[in-house]
């Protein structure tokens, strides 16, 4: 099980709670990217905080929608008032962020 505080996404002095349902969703959409289904979750919340903070909300909305709904991205962008450029250059940075964030199996364990 995964702990929610790995699942909350700064937001300029507030935070975005991600739903595990709708990160399995957008999991589901993507396809296997990491050795485990808890670790895709991790990498997806963790990809986020590496996106400008203005980018975190708009790029999950997206996500959601393109993914988890598997809509075009068009209609994906539209629905959340989005021109089609914009919403491509979102996802490539959000892409981005995926594959930088070390596997949660790989990763070194911390110590206190």
């Amino acid at each position: 099980m995964i702990d929610n505080a790995a699942l909350r996404v700064p937001l300029n002095g507030y935070a975005m709670q991600l739903r595990p349902s709708e990160l399995e969703f957008v999991a589901a959409g993507l396809g296997q990217f990491d050795s485990s289904p808890e670790g895709d979750l991790i990498i997806l919340a963790e990809a986020l905080r590496q996106l400008p903070v203005n980018d975190r909300a708009p790029a999950w909305e997206l996500s959601i929608r393109r993914f988890g709904r598997r809509r075009e991205l068009s209609r994906a962008a539209g629905e959340i008032g989005m021109d089609v450029i914009h919403a491509q250059n979102l996802l490539e940075a959000y892409y981005h962020c995926m594959a930088a964030v070390p596997s949660p199996e790989h990763a070194p364990a911390q110590t206190l």
